[in-house]
């Protein structure tokens, strides 16, 4: 009775199967939907009051005051200041967070979205600058390793890196290069601040993959940023970066 009532358990499974219904693709029919004025001609007041609601919030919070460029800072070559004024903040944070200080600081050109314009500087437009959640990050790497980022640099084209560096390309190649005016030791441990991004090994920084050491601090550039320009206002002195020739490509 048993083996009967298994057998026909089976074939109705089997009878089952045989006609489960197996669905395929027709026809795919596509067009575009333009988001613009006139898709939006007839606004939803719910919700453009609770966005209203947010944005007036959000402006308060943003437009806020924290310091005063004296120049335009783009990060347009040759001088890329912007990007000279995050590497050098960066050194400056390294040097306060680690005993003896860092060697140098990195920073990714890309890493900004928007130039820092000459007047008052908000909450905003560092927002606007740094709008990725990038933290900071404290390595350890061999000699032999960094003079392949620098070559990388030359090859391909350069990051930001901190004042204490000046390093010159020509055709494409690493003409000269010092660290606190002392050439490049391929056997020495350099301590580093720089970006999780860039310690990942993206934009041509693969070398950074190779650290001895990896420590995450948690602070987001951004908000080191905007803690530098607040501190710089309280002692005084206004947001400034000037070409320095760190950077020299013949």
């Amino acid at each position: 009775m048993k083996i009967r009532f298994l057998y026909c358990l089976f074939l109705l499974f089997t009878i089952a199967s045989c006609n489960e219904s197996k669905y395929v693709i027709s026809h795919i029919d596509a067009s575009y939907v333009a988001m613009d004025s006139t898709f939006d001609g007839k606004a939803n007041p719910d919700i453009v009051s609770l966005i209203n609601l947010y944005k007036k919030q959000l402006d308060a919070e943003m437009n806020v005051v924290i310091g005063k460029a004296t120049r335009n800072l783009t990060i347009d070559p040759p001088d890329y200041l912007l990007v000279n004024l995050t590497a050098d903040a960066m050194k400056q944070y390294g040097d306060e967070h680690i005993k003896d200080g860092v060697d140098m600081a990195f920073m990714n050109i890309n890493g900004h979205r928007a130039s820092l314009n000459k007047g008052t500087i908000t909450l905003g437009d560092i927002y606007r600058i740094y709008p990725f959640d990038n933290e900071l990050v404290f390595l350890e790497l061999k000699g032999d390793d960094l003079e392949k980022i620098f070559n990388s640099f030359a090859e391909k084209s350069p990051q930001g890196f901190s004042s204490n560096i000046k390093l010159t390309i020509q055709n494409q190649q690493v003409n000269s290069l010092t660290i606190d005016g002392k050439p490049l030791d391929k056997d020495k441990i350099y301590k580093i601040i720089t970006l999780d991004y860039l310690a990942e090994g993206n934009d041509g920084m693969s070398s950074l993959k190779n650290a001895i050491t990896t420590s995450t601090t948690g602070i987001l550039l951004r908000n080191m940023m905007i803690d530098y320009i607040k501190r710089s206002t309280i002692e005084g002195r206004e947001i400034d970066m000037v070409a320095d020739q760190r950077l020299t490509i013949k």
